[in-house]
């Protein structure tokens, strides 16, 4: 399963957006969000996460988890869904409220949607009515076994920065939607996340002294095209800076899961 937060309105206060199921090349309406503005630099309860592929797995521990099931039963509730390996972030949840008031990160879900050029918070209704509905699709695809994976599109961004775009199975990195005035094309890559590749080895690679080795970097290094020495020197976090600013992640130079998985499900 793949989804997506199209975030159409950023402003100073609040950013406001839509969230698509896009599985299977198709596009389909879940609900309305709402999260914090954007910021180059993190302020603590008032900065979106930045855009980007994510796992979305189920968190069943935290206050959170425990008033949610408290609120709707073992049964139903089965942990809060939980944005994975989020550069600078932690326990980025999806889950109610109404305006970024109510989020440190987190995605706030709701049927309705008031502009946030109108009201600078912005703000989502009949919140807990859209949780019930948008829940149990990702927990049941969680549940079953399915990898369910969520875009983040800093969509309403039409400048010279790369955005990324997804569409059924295949995550589509592109140059911006605005026709490219030299080419007049729009370069497309798409990544297959459903074909089979190395597993992350649960090691997170970065440049330090004593120089990282590993036989598990070998093989992304091979798909990469650098020597496979295993050694995490100055050419792999040069690779992997070039890699995260192609897919659209922070570029920090480490090779956590996120650019991992994504350099091998990108098709050549």
């Amino acid at each position: 399963m793949i989804l997506e937060v199209l975030r159409i309105s950023s402003q100073a206060d609040s950013t406001s957006g839509i969230l698509f199921d896009i599985t299977d090349n198709k596009r389909k309406f879940l609900c309305y969000t709402v999260e914090d503005e954007y910021r180059a630099t993190k302020v603590m309860h008032e900065t979106r996460i930045p855009s980007g592929i994510y796992e979305l797995t189920l968190r069943s521990e935290g206050g959170f988890h425990s008033r949610y099931t408290a609120k709707y039963g073992s049964d139903w509730h089965k942990g809060m869904i939980y944005v994975n390996n989020v550069p600078g972030f932690e326990y980025i949840l999806w889950h109610t409220g109404n305006t970024d008031e109510s989020t440190s990160g987190c995605l706030i879900l709701g049927d309705s949607q008031t502009s946030n050029l109108v009201q600078a918070d912005g703000f989502v209704g009949s919140s807990v009515n859209s949780y019930k509905k948008v829940y149990p699709i990702v927990r049941d695809a969680i549940l079953s076994g399915e990898k369910v994976l969520v875009k983040y599109v800093d969509f309403d961004d039409t400048g010279d920065n790369e955005y990324i775009a997804v569409s059924g199975n295949e995550p589509v990195i592109s140059t911006s939607p605005v026709e490219n005035k030299v080419s007049r094309q729009q370069e497309t890559t798409v990544y297959d996340f459903s074909k089979d590749f190395p597993k992350w080895p649960g090691t997170v690679f970065k440049l330090q002294s004593p120089m990282m080795k590993s036989e598990d970097l070998k093989e992304w290094q091979k798909v990469v095209g650098l020597t496979a020495d295993g050694w995490f020197g100055n050419g792999s976090k040069n690779k992997v800076l070039e890699l995260q600013k192609e897919f659209g992640l922070k570029e920090d130079g480490i090779l956590g899961k996120i650019t991992w998985d994504t350099s091998f499900a990108k098709e050549t």
